[in-house]
């Protein structure tokens, strides 16, 4: 069952995830334990395993059979786990240009725990099933954030967990994050801007309060927001990693001396110069500034190849575990490569797909994936600019829409099983959709094509006006149907996911000209400063909250419901005066009173007259859902109002969402199942948070399942 439209307690179905399992099979390749005949969770036996491989002999009891795996012990102590990083570039400043720090996530305390699937946020003392450890069925995993209270229209607070230390032993508190964020308050140079105010501090020691402009100070409007803007906002903002206070004090005493802004900025030059390397994160040689629950001791655990960390037993999550130790390989791109194909890495990111850099061919057989699922925020759309001639008849866009096969699109851009085609048009992912919506809802809306239905396509180009001559679509001026299609070199996927569409529209007789160009190139194209120079072309998709997705924003960094203005003196947001955003599409128009219909006038163009119509104001309804004030039923609407819009005139085509993962060691470690809560959740990634909270398991045996 999905949700009931409701965004306080999200629920997904797993209709899709339990397809995608039981293509993997999941359960044998992720050494899971056995079910017994009731359907529950049982140990998996202790396996006859004679010790051999851990150096030690099995013990037989009285019975004749082994003791119990943990009277044993497990067969290795470390886990292993690769970083695009060096010991000698390692930088823990997060104010530096250059971000050095790849391998931070495992060196400090878990925020929160995200679920992948709902994007909901799980906070200290949630409590995950553990059917793959034999001592326990369940763990509790401490984070950093014990709870989030919201107060609409500006405030927020969060109560902190407060056994959170660094590994020195200081406190990892409220006043710790008050000195952090006022550094990163002074460094974007808001002392001498006026009207910028800091807008955080620590009310106690283990209690944080934030808030949004509330226009007290001269040349300040207030800034209001709806609960859940602040909700999420207030979890985004505690993400990054806490500076000791032995670093941040002395910046802050510099930044509050300082008489302008030329000083000010001197000292943002001197602090983004400095650097924190990896002695000051050790705790015999430097100051302790790393945290979490591996710990790196001494320098002496650092060398040219890797880097070990030793689980601190007093940390709240060590008891999760039997894994003592953490290594991080230090690896470039083709190290990376060899050290997963010799087996060294034993958990990293990333699906197991036929086409993906990680397949069966590359991994030996005790490296296998563990998790897969959708990612609720990674996805591709084709982006379309209806100030095109051709593009601003609805029909067409149907009509190309329908043109295509998608399936094909998808596969030979990000190769096979490394996605699925979108299933729901709101304009969301599926697995936002699927969460936010109830299945009536979804059900009434209308779905394009994602298999070519050329039948459909050319009835949609007939009803646009179109006709063919020759084979080739001419409109009713006369003139050829074709579009530009402009995709970034770059990205290999991109580029062959546009190539799919180009034949395709090009057999049935829609010209596209495809051209890629340089990054810089494709995103100033993109930039609604520089006049969007495009037709179309595929973009991104995704967004942490169904908030982000409909919304109206016209930087090209994003790609949401509505642009920005194409009057107003900067293009980045919608007013009220404008009748279209600057990718052309209607603000004040008609949506069919029937959810689903996409009954619409022959040559309908920008913002067509229904007969059975309802006028939306898309500025206001977008501007509404950031607002405070909204009762659930009333945000719900709101949303379900922004689907119906998007459903009908079908500005650009939603079409893929990706899939991600996991793949881990099943001969030396035990995983939850693949389906199992306990992998539902990230940080940084799902390796961090499994890592972190003590989800991972050392085996007491080295069986596993070969894969298929």
């Amino acid at each position: 069952m999905r949700g009931s439209d409701s965004t306080s307690n999200p629920k997904v179905s797993r209709r899709r995830y339990a397809q995608l399992l039981a293509g993997m099979g999941a359960a044998g390749l992720a050494g899971c334990p056995s079910e017994s005949g009731d359907g529950t969770a049982t140990s998996s036996p202790s396996g006859a395993d004679d010790g051999t491989d851990s150096g030690e002999e099995g013990t037989e009891t009285s019975a004749g059979t082994e003791p119990p795996a943990t009277d044993r012990e497990p067969v290795t102590e470390t886990l292993s786990y690769a970083v695009l990083n060096s010991p000698s570039v390692f930088d823990w400043n997060p104010w530096t240009p250059q971000d050095n720090a790849a391998g931070d996530q495992m060196m400090k305390e878990l925020t929160g725990l995200r679920n992948v699937h709902t994007r909901e946020v799980h906070m200290s003392g949630v409590t995950l099933p553990a059917p793959h450890k034999p001592d326990r069925e369940e763990i509790e995993v401490m984070t950093w954030f014990e709870s989030q209270e919201v107060e609409p229209p500006f405030d927020w607070w969060h109560d902190l967990d407060d056994r959170a230390r660094f590994w020195n032993g200081d406190p990892y508190d409220a006043v710790t994050r008050e000195k952090h964020d006022h550094v990163n308050f002074f460094q974007a140079g808001n002392k001498f801007s006026e009207g910028a105010t800091f807008n955080s501090e620590a009310e106690s020691q283990w209690r944080y309060h934030g808030w949004f402009d509330k226009g007290e100070v001269p040349e300040q409007d207030p800034s209001p927001q709806a609960r859940q803007v602040i909700a999420a906002a207030a979890y985004e903002l505690q993400l990054s990693a806490m500076m000791h206070p032995d670093f941040t004090e002395p910046y802050i005493e510099r930044y509050q001396d300082a008489g302008n802004a030329d000083q000010s900025q001197s000292i943002t030059d001197d602090l983004q110069s400095d650097r924190i390397p990896l002695r000051e994160l050790a705790v015999e040689e430097g100051n302790g500034w790393g945290s979490g629950m591996y710990v790196l001791e001494t320098m002496d655990d650092v060398g040219s190849e890797s880097m070990v960390l030793h689980k601190n037993e007093d940390h709240p999550n060590a008891d999760n575990t039997n894994v003592e130790q953490l290594e991080i390989l230090w690896a470039s791109g083709d190290r990376l490569q060899t050290l997963q194909s010799n087996g060294a890495v034993d958990f990293n990111a990333g699906a197991v797909t036929p086409s993906g850099s990680m397949n069966r061919e590359t991994l030996p057989d005790h490296m296998q994936e563990v998790t897969r699922f959708l990612d609720a925020v990674a996805g591709h759309v084709w982006k379309l600019n209806m100030r095109d001639e051709h593009l601003q008849n609805l029909w067409v866009r149907r009509a190309l829409v329908e043109a295509i096969d998608w399936n094909a699109v998808a596969a030979n851009g990000w190769g096979e099983e490394s996605s699925i085609v979108t299933e729901h048009d709101t304009f969301l992912l599926d697995a936002q959709s699927e969460s936010t919506f109830s299945d009536e809802f979804l059900d009434q809306l209308h779905t394009y094509s994602r298999d070519q239905n050329l039948e459909n396509a050319n009835q949609y180009m007939r009803n646009a006006g179109y006709s063919k001559e020759g084979g080739q679509w001419v409109g009713p001026n006369g003139n050829p149907a074709e579009i530009d299609l402009m995709q970034h070199s770059g990205g290999t996927g991109y580029v062959q996911g546009c190539q799919t569409i180009r034949a395709n529209l090009a057999n049935w007789g829609f010209g596209v000209n495809f051209n890629t160009v340089n990054y810089s190139t494709w995103s100033n194209n993109m930039d609604p400063n520089s006049g969007l120079n495009y037709d179309s072309t595929i973009f991104w998709a995704g967004t942490n909250n169904v908030f982000g997705y409909y919304t109206d924003r016209g930087a090209w960094w994003g790609e949401t419901l509505l642009g920005g203005s194409p009057t107003a003196e900067s293009p980045y947001r919608l007013t009220e005066d404008d009748d279209y955003d600057t990718q052309g599409r209607p603000v004040y128009c008609e949506i069919p009173s029937e959810v689903g219909s996409i009954e619409a006038p022959d040559q309908a163009g920008l913002e067509p007259d229904l007969e059975n119509g309802e006028e939306v104001d898309m500025f206001e309804i977008v501007q509404r859902i950031q607002q405070p004030g909204n009762s659930e039923e009333e945000l719900m609407e709101l949303y379900r109002t922004c689907a119906r819009w998007y459903n009908f005139y079908l500005p650009n085509f939603v079409f893929r969402q990706g899939l991600a993962g996991a793949w881990g060691n099943v001969r030396d470690f035990d995983w939850p199942p693949a389906d199992n809560r306990a992998l539902d959740f990230k940080r940084a990634g799902v390796v961090d948070a499994s890592v972190l909270g003590g989800v991972t398991q050392a085996s007491f045996d080295t069986e596993f399942e070969p894969p298929e």
